[in-house]
């Protein structure tokens, strides 16, 4: 369960900060971004395609139980994160003094 955390909270923030260092995104965007990051379909593709490909049994099963623990432990956490980090997304997009950059790109 330690995996779950640092997935959360460093591996994923990190990475998707990385690739979007030389995007258009702002700093509220850009922590969504982050924080919800790619969805957990990639991970069960890629699980099927290593145990498809010759990965051992044994380490199967495992990888299967790690890869299922993340996904559903990511279902829960955003799940209830996304409606209040949402509402405070809102609430900073219509901030009084804050340009209005959103209305110029057609936001």
């Amino acid at each position: 369960m330690w995996l779950v955390p640092v997935l959360f909270l460093l591996v994923r923030p990190i990475a998707v900060l990385g690739g979007l260092a030389r995007g258009g995104l702002r700093g509220p965007q850009r922590a969504l971004c982050a924080w919800f990051g790619i969805r957990g379909i990639g991970s069960l593709y890629y699980l099927a395609y290593a145990t498809n490909h010759g990965l051992e049994p044994a380490i199967a099963s495992l990888l299967t139980g790690v890869t299922l623990t993340v996904v559903a432990a990511s279902i829960i956490v955003h799940g209830v994160s996304v409606t209040p980090l949402m509402e405070w997304y809102e609430r900073s997009r219509k901030s009084p003094g804050r340009a209005t950059t959103d209305t110029a790109r057609g936001a």
